[in-house]
């Protein structure tokens, strides 16, 4: 049996004659989710409540579990920090695995830090007030599990 050959043009018409039978893939709706809360692991939940409260200046809210297994705090937007009891958190955390609080003025936040005898550093451990390219001015804290937490003035933009 002989096969024939097609011309290019006919191979292009059949191969668009079956891609438009073939049922269309759509696109995902349009959605914008909203971050609503961030969940750590805590080795003394009190401490790191402590930590959140006093020194980053957190809110306290009321968690939906009778036993104190868990507690949350809110940031300034009501989004929520859920801290779980838990008697090993994890493992050593890096400055990129982190979540970042903005504020408008980093001047008052170092200041409390230093008060508190909160260590801060920039990226590489240093103790310099770091830019971004973009331009947003960052530091990093420590939780007491060693969670990485990155302090900006980008609260200053929005």
């Amino acid at each position: 049996m002989r096969h024939k050959t097609i011309s290019p043009a006919l191979a292009l018409v059949l191969a668009f004659a079956t891609a438009s039978a073939r049922p269309a893939i759509t696109a995902p709706p349009d959605i914008s989710p909203v971050l609503d809360h961030v969940g750590i692991q805590a080795s003394n939940l009190g401490r790191s409540i402590d930590f959140y409260t006093r020194v980053l200046g957190l809110k306290e809210v009321p968690a939906p579990f009778p036993k104190a297994e868990a507690r949350w705090v809110a940031f300034a937007n009501g989004q929520l920090l859920h801290i779980v009891a838990h008697g090993r958190p994890g493992s050593t955390h890096n400055k990129w695995d982190h979540f970042a609080l903005a504020f408008t003025d980093l001047t008052p936040v170092i200041a409390r830090l230093d008060a508190m005898h909160v260590a801060w550093a920039d990226m590489s451990g240093g103790r310099l007030l770091q830019k971004r390219p973009d331009g947003v001015t960052q530091i990093f804290v420590q939780d007491p599990d060693g969670y990485q937490i990155e302090l900006n003035d980008a609260g200053a933009r929005r």
